[in-house]
C-alpha cells in the first residue's frame, strides 16, 4: 500500500502498522514526529531530552499499537503516550518532585487572562523559567488540557499537589509578567 493512500486514510495507516508494515510505521513517524517533538519540547529542559522522549514515545507507540481500538482519535492516543512518556522521564529524573506542595492551595483564584496578551515566544520563555514541577503541571493542565486527576496519576502525586503546583505556577507567571511590565514601563 502506498503512502498516498495512508496519507488520506489514517485507519489504513494504523491497520498497516498493526500488521507490522515497517514502511507504514516509517510514514507514521514522518507524518507525526514534528508535532510530537513540539510536545516533548514543552515538557523537557533541552532539545536532547526532548529528542530522547520523542524516540521513547515512538517505541511505546510501536509496542502498543495493537491496543489502539479505533475508538477516539489516533492522534489523541499518540499525544497521550507522548505526554505520559515526557512526564515519566521527568519523574525518573526528579524523584523528589513537588512533594512539599501537598498543602491545599489558597482558595483565591488566579485569573490567567494576563497570559492572553503575551506573544507566544514571551509566554514560552516565562513558562520555561518556572521550576520543573510547576512547569510540568502548568503545561499538562493549561496547554495540553489534562485534568488534575490525570496529571496526578502521570506524575504519581496527589490531585492536591497538582492543584497547588498549578496555583503556584500561575502566581509566579503573573508576578514575572508584572515585573516585566514594570521594567518596560521605566
Amino acid at each position: 500500500m502506498s503512502s498516498e493512500i495512508w496519507r488520506n486514510d489514517e485507519n489504513e495507516l494504523v491497520t498497516a502498522c498493526k500488521k507490522g508494515n515497517q514502511a507504514a510505521f516509517k510514514f507514521l513517524y514522518q507524518l507525526n514526529s514534528g508535532w510530537m517533538y513540539a510536545i516533548c519540547l514543552r515538557y523537557m529542559s533541552s532539545k536532547e531530552e526532548a529528542q530522547d522522549v520523542l524516540q521513547d514515545s515512538f517505541v511505546l507507540i510501536y509496542r502498543k499499537i495493537d491496543s489502539f481500538n479505533f475508538e477516539g482519535s489516533f492522534k489523541g492516543w499518540m499525544r497521550k503516550i507522548t505526554v505520559n512518556c515526557a512526564l515519566s522521564t521527568f519523574r525518573k529524573k526528579t524523584p523528589h518532585l513537588i512533594s512539599l506542595a501537598d498543602s491545599a492551595p489558597s482558595n483565591e483564584p488566579i485569573d490567567i487572562e494576563f497570559l492572553q496578551n503575551l506573544q507566544l515566544e514571551e509566554l514560552k520563555k516565562l513558562i520555561n523559567l518556572l521550576p520543573k514541577g510547576r512547569r510540568q503541571v502548568f503545561t499538562a493542565y493549561v496547554i495540553d488540557g489534562f485534568s488534575h486527576k490525570e496529571i496526578a496519576e502521570m506524575l504519581e502525586i496527589s490531585e492536591g499537589t497538582s492543584k497547588s503546583q498549578l496555583f503556584d505556577a500561575k502566581k509566579e507567571l503573573k508576578r514575572a509578567i508584572e515585573n516585566e511590565y514594570m521594567i518596560a514601563k521605566k
